[in-house]
């Protein structure tokens, strides 16, 4: 049997205790490189992911077209951006000329494609609507609708607008379209311009 004297046996502890220390600092630092690789690695990810969302916000607005007539000092069709206002079409067509009246517009308006606003003189009724193209999917309610609902129906401006909620608020809801006749300034030849773009119901 081997012994070992006191000193050989105190190398001995030494030696393995460094050899444990050593491992152990091994075993940390191939830990440590693989945690960081994930860290990073997740951190390319998310930093990919707001890179796409900046990206796509700031991918231009969809440009549509809007017909602007009546008195303006250039009439036409304009491109526009949405969230465009119904003044800045106005504007894009060189603004209203002196005798134009812009009272019962409502400049705040969000233009939409195929839009089509006139601007009418004084004791004129101004027009903001929209083709048949953009509103044939949906009818508008008489008896629910907004004043600047109702303006999208064809020859339907602001002060005939106002006149059928007054009538609806008044003498009670619309029981048919054909009721909306009764309202002043709708006739026979406006109703039937209007008759397949709205409900009751």
């Amino acid at each position: 049997m081997t012994y070992f004297s006191k000193r050989q046996q105190y190398a001995i502890v030494v030696l393995l205790s460094f050899i444990l220390l050593f491992s152990g600092y091994v075993i940390y630092k191939n830990y440590k490189l693989k945690n960081d690789f994930v860290i990073s690695t997740n951190a390319d990810d998310i930093s990919e992911e707001v890179n796409n969302s900046i990206e796509e916000n700031k991918k231009e607005p969809s440009e549509i077209k809007v017909y602007v007539t009546g008195l303006v000092k250039n009439p036409g069709v304009y491109l526009m951006e949405e969230g465009e206002r119904v003044i800045d079409a106005i504007n894009k067509a060189g603004g209203p000329l002196e005798e134009a009246d812009l009272t019962n517009i409502n400049l705040a308006q969000k233009v939409k494609d195929e839009q089509m606003i006139k601007v009418p003189k004084k004791g004129e009724e101004a027009m903001v609507s929209f083709s048949d193209t953009t509103a044939k999917d949906k009818k508008i309610n008489i008896n629910t609708a907004t004043r600047e609902e109702l303006q999208t129906l064809p020859g339907i401006g602001p002060v005939t607008a106002e006149r059928i909620i007054e009538f609806r608020e008044s003498k009670g809801p619309f029981k048919k379209i054909e009721d909306i006749v009764n309202v002043s300034r709708i006739g026979p030849k406006m109703f039937e311009q209007i008759k397949d773009k709205i409900t009751v119901d």
